[in-house]
């Protein structure tokens, strides 16, 4: 896989669940194509984050988010909004935005579809596979 695309620097992964972000680091890690991983445990979480290294480093954007959209206080399509109104438009632009569910009703797949940011529906889990295809379509 390392051979077909360059290393992207930053990823970050928002899910409320401690052993989905260990597994999801751990799959990303082994990839061996990102050189920082960066878990959030809630969307105000990574929104700070976001926030921040969009003022203060915007080259330090992550390349790719992975969003759970079922998560307690703020779920992910609440994260969306506020992404929106917070992330310039150009980092965005630059930035793959895939949900993360396990949800395979077509209602989630279609509202995910109804946000311009979002660019995949991953089911859950992330598979070493399925992250494979993600940097293929899109990094490659």
């Amino acid at each position: 896989m390392t051979d077909s695309i360059e290393k992207l620097a930053n990823i970050l992964v928002i899910d409320d669940d401690d052993i989905s972000n260990f597994i999801y680091t751990r799959v990303i890690s082994a990839s061996g194509i990102v050189e920082n991983i960066k878990s959030c445990m809630s969307g105000q979480e990574a929104l700070d984050y976001l926030e921040e290294v969009s003022k203060s480093d915007p080259d330090q954007f992550p390349a790719m988010i992975f969003l759970d959209i079922n998560m307690p206080v703020m779920n992910g399509w609440d994260f969306l909004d506020e992404y929106n109104k917070i992330v310039p438009q150009n980092l965005q632009a630059n930035s793959i935005l895939c949900i993360l569910s396990s949800s395979v009703y077509k209602d989630d797949i279609d509202k995910a579809s109804s946000y311009t940011q979002v660019k995949e529906y991953v089911p859950k889990p992330l598979t070493t596979e399925s992250l494979k295809e993600l940097f293929n379509k899109h990094f490659a």
